[in-house]
């Protein structure tokens, strides 16, 4: 259980998704429920971690095997006084939007809430969303809470306006909310009278049918009532809790004359908008002396405020991410009312098209503060002169030009470089299943192979996918194997629309989770048509997209209570019946074998269904490092250790390895003889689908190392910690081996590091971290939170982490404030302090004009970079290159200030593995100086964030770091280790 979730007063610091589950929490919610997807996933997560804490208040936690059954949970749980959630993406939303048509619409008693996660930038999700559109044409009030506060705050006030409203409120968030977090303050939580522990029953004659039963001709009648009834009741209850509001609309200005007293124009915005909106004029020095009309509750729209914000304003300018709805419904409005003549003057609306011919807010993608600090210069400077709009504020005119410059600055850092596509994990079983069905594509192809092995002609396979991790079949080096992409589930169908027409064999990948959430109605659908279909149940036993949330073939739910296991096998044979119909389990790690029987299969007629049963690597290897974890607690040691090893004498670098794999445990080394294929011994889960391809390669070899007794340490001489240290000196020391292990890279570590001076700042600090999934990004994140927090603070942050776990890139912003400013989580352009580069390509990427965070200035930024070569899988397969020499220039010339170290390389000297090499990274820019922390915060947070096992080998990495900061350091003079091999048979 996670304390913060019971935390009853004061302040703490939680990510968006936490947020929400902590309003829950103090909303006295009886059922949370939903289907998780990105970028509300983290939901499930936090749920699962806190299951104690709500299996002993009776609340009710379940994953809806799809988005419609979980609203329909909402609807049977509206028969009773209690509150209940449900959370969702953006596409699930529209899996979900015929239950909840007729769900809102037989009402509400204790509240029901729909949260919404809108994927702005589709950084993570596979269509552009805009959900707000969505809940009108459902009739749902919508709630866009803004700063962190209300995020958490505001989830009652949903409940309030459902249960007034009697119908379902959508709450919508957006990624950078969801992703990002700060600090809040905290209330106790309210314990549901309604509960597990004290269920009630039913009185089933005060069921009002009438309005729980909709049906024509009362579906007419509901429609009325709601828009002149419900919707009322809505705005009623908004305009109670104060959701909608108008700041800084004084117009008495005293800094300007007496002739430019009078507000020309004032904003009107919502949601996220708000806070880019409140952070791009502090950053132009104007927060506070323009109108602001903020809406909480953007439908049913209050028509009242809009007005009342009117007088006195000749223009309004709408900030809103995506189109232009609110910008639409306000012009409207007015329209109406000057018609009507309510109102004595046309009121100007703005929004997507700025006056005077200026660009205006994009309707595409998202937004952020330097999309509207790019939008709003010319607005208020027109080619350097004051424009109209600035004739009625005061403006910083030197200012807006250094903003200015700054912004064209920042456009003018451009480079090449490769992207980084998602791929499959290593040891994932998908890739045994991918390269496997790459062979038999182009062995299909062959003339001579079909007719020797299967008598029959060339065979040219079309293959589906819907929405898990084989949806990143589409890239490298497996883009042959994806020709078709469906909603989740629908593969099947996709399959089915063309399959009367090519006589093509078809294949239609399908994950476990996809299965139970309706994959098997395309399955039912295809066998009741007789299609010539393959469907290939990718069964890795997790929602491994989303975060490894248990699936309804697991035997415990997300609270670990024990439940039921479906076998996907035994569901299928249901659906084929009596028929002849072949459904098979198979290990894909099988390869031969499955190759056999995939072959066999797909040349057959009609239906076949083949389950590649095959844990998920991550959860699998979770669960070896516990056992591996324990033994080693207990003997000391492991007596049997396998791995994977490539001998490069042998290696050719023919590159059929990696074209074959894509897997990312596999690099390319500079040799003596040239490139190389080498192990990367940090990722390698020694599954051996490398060594499994088509033609056994010989330089793959599996080295088993048994050992009797402990592995020798290296023979360094201790170095005694020095007498008569300051206690603040004396803390570096107490964790044992630094000495030693600052020996190894060549550093006399014989005293111990003072602390650098104290880093100050104005109003805020901004650090922004880049790396690959895998590396650890997450927890820079994590420590960098926690330590601003303990130092005083004010704490913003958001990780982008959509493809973590896929090999993707993984970018981490956190700003500290001391101001109280409203700012947004992501750094506006060129506005870092400090970049933190744990992987090189990653950190050039988010400084370019093309990358839509462009963070570094050469006045403001400071880098430290770890300069190892994560390759991409398109250089990795040879279609590609960098050069990590040319990315150092850009960093260099980008910054102001750079340090760049192979830490990597050392991180895997002295711990043997490269996965400290973040931590080492906050230890160099820490002692040089880049950091406004103190040392005692940053050891606060790395106890608090680390796994306690692990601990000691991180406080080590973070010394080892400092002492790189202050010492030269050549990487050819490392000590290389030494196979000990005395005590193993």
């Amino acid at each position: 259980m996670d304390e913060r979730f019971t935390q009853s007063n004061g302040t703490n610091v939680y990510t968006g998704c936490e947020l929400l589950i902590k309003g829950a929490l103090e909303s006295g919610v009886s059922l949370l429920t939903g289907y998780p997807g990105s970028p509300l996933a983290e939901v499930f997560d936090v749920l699962e971690r806190n299951a104690d804490l709500l299996k002993s208040q009776g609340i009710v936690a379940q994953i809806a095997n799809n988005e419609a059954l979980s609203i329909s949970r909402l609807n049977g749980s509206q028969m009773a006084d209690m509150r209940a959630i449900a959370f969702m993406k953006s596409v699930g939303l529209h899996v979900a939007s015929d239950a909840l048509a007729i769900s809102s619409l037989a009402g509400t008693t204790g509240g029901a809430v729909v949260v919404v996660g809108d994927d702005t930038w589709s950084y993570s999700t596979q269509v552009p969303a805009d959900s707000r559109q969505l809940a009108r044409h459902l009739n749902l009030p919508l709630l866009e809470p803004a700063t962190w506060q209300e995020l958490k705050d505001w989830v009652d006030c949903a409940f309030e306006i459902s249960a007034a409203a009697n119908l379902y409120t959508c709450y919508l968030t957006t990624q950078n909310q969801a992703d990002g977090g700060g600090i809040v303050e905290l209330h106790p939580n309210d314990e549901p009278k309604i509960n597990k522990i004290k269920p009630i029953e039913l009185d089933t004659q005060r069921i009002s049918t009438d309005d729980r039963v909709i049906l024509p001709p009362d579906t007419a009648r509901v429609e009325v009532e709601t828009l002149r009834e419900r919707f009322p009741s809505a705005i009623k209850t908004a305009k109670k809790l104060q959701l909608n509001k108008i700041l800084y609309n004084t117009n008495r200005n005293t800094d300007l004359p007496s002739n430019r007293k009078q507000n020309k124009f004032g904003f009107v915005t919502s949601g996220f908008s708000y806070i880019y909106l409140e952070h791009a004029l502090t950053e132009l020095k104007l927060s506070g002396t323009i109108p602001i009309l903020k809406l909480g509750m953007t439908h049913p729209i209050d028509t009242d405020i809009i007005y009342a914000f009117t007088q006195g304003l000749d223009e309004l300018i709408v900030i809103e991410e995506k189109g232009p709805i609110l910008e639409n419904e306000i012009k409207a409005f007015l329209t109406q009312i000057y018609q009507e003549g309510k109102l004595d003057r046309y009121v100007n609306v703005w929004g997507k098209q700025f006056p005077e011919g200026l660009t205006g807010i994009p309707a595409e993608a998202g937004l952020d503060t330097s999309i509207l600090i790019q939008r709003l210069i010319p607005l208020f400077s027109k080619n350097g002169k004051e424009s109209q709009y600035a004739k009625h504020i005061s403006i910083d005119k030197h200012h807006l030009d250094s903003e200015a410059r700054l912004l064209q600055q920042v456009a003018d850092i451009k480079t090449d470089i490769p992207m980084r596509t998602p791929t499959f994990c290593p040891g994932c079983p998908h890739r045994d299943s991918s390269s496997v069905l790459l062979e038999i594509t182009e062995q299909f192809m062959d003339a001579a192979y079909m007719q020797k092995h299967h008598s029959s002609p060339p065979v040219d396979l079309v293959f589906h996918g819907d929405i898990g991790c084989y949806s990143m079949l589409k890239y490298e080096p497996f883009p042959r194997l994806m020709h078709n992409l469906s909603a989740m589930t629908l593969g099947g169908g996709a399959g089915a629309g063309i399959d009367p027409f090519i006589i093509n064999k078809q294949v239609v990948f399908m994950g476990d989770s996809t299965f139970f959430h309706g994959g098997m109605s395309a399955i039912s659908d295809s066998i009741k048509n007789n299609q010539d279909i393959a469907y290939i149940i990718l069964d890795n036993q997790t929602t491994a997209m989303t975060g490894h949330q248990p699936t309804p073939a697991g035997e415990i739910d997300i609270l670990g209570n024990p439940t039921f296991a479906q076998d996907i096998q035994k569901v299928a044979q249901g659906l084929a019946g009596d028929s002849e119909i072949s459904i098979v389990r198979v290990n894909p790690e099988d390869r031969l074998n499955y190759k056999k029987y995939l072959e066999k299969a797909i040349l057959r007629n009609g239906i076949k269904i083949i389950i590649a049963d095959k844990e998920c690597a991550i959860t699998l290897h979770r669960r070896l490092r516990r056992e591996q974890r324990a033994i080693k607690e207990e003997k000391g040691f492991l007596k049997v250790q396998k791995h994977i090893n490539i001998t490069p004498e042998v290696c050719e670098f023919c590159l059929e390895c990696t074209k074959s794999t894509g897997c990312p445990a596999l690099k390319i080394v500079d040799t003596d003889y040239g490139n190389k294929i080498a192990i990367d011994r940090s990722n390698c889960v020694t599954d051996g689908a490398c060594a499994r391809i088509k033609w056994a390669c010989p330089s793959f070899e599996e080295v088993i190392v048994t050992r009797k007794r402990p592995p020798r340490s290296n023979n360094i001489q201790h170095i005694q910690k020095p007498k008569q240290l300051e206690p603040d000196e004396a803390n570096a020391w107490d964790q044992p081996g630094i000495p030693e292990l600052l020996l190894q890279l060549g550093i006399n570590g014989a005293q111990p590091l003072p602390p650098p001076p104290a880093r100050h700042f104005e109003n805020l600090w901004s650090v922004y971290a880049a790396g690959v999934g895998g590396m650890g990004i997450g927890t820079i994140s994590k420590i960098l939170v926690v330590a601003g927090y303990i130092q005083g603070y004010d704490v913003h942050f958001c990780d982008r982490k959509g493809l973590a776990i896929r090999n993707g890139g993984v970018y981490t912003h956190v700003t500290y404030t001391n101001t109280g400013h409203k700012i947004s989580p992501i750094i506006p352009y060129g506005k870092a302090d400090l970049v933190l580069g744990l992987d090189i390509l990653e950190t050039v990427r988010g400084m370019t004009a093309d990358s839509v965070f462009r963070v570094a200035s050469a006045e403001r930024t400071a880098a430290v970079v770890n300069t190892a070569k994560t390759e991409t899988m398109t250089t990795l397969i040879g279609k590609d290159n960098f050069e990590t020499a040319d990315l150092e220039i850009t960093i260099e010339n980008s910054t102001n200030g750079y340090v760049g170290l192979n830490l990597f390389d050392i991180s895997e000297q002295l711990f043997e593995t490269k996965l400290y090499a973040n931590i080492m990274l906050i230890g160099v820019a820490f002692q040089k100086g880049l950091m406004p922390i103190e040392l005692e915060p940053l050891r606060l947070a790395l106890k608090q964030m680390v796994r306690r096992s692990d601990l000691q080998q991180n406080m080590n990495a973070f010394e080892v770091g400092r002492y790189l900061a202050v010492n030269e350091y050549n990487e050819n003079q490392l000590i290389q280790p030494v196979l000990d091999v005395s005590n193993q048979s």
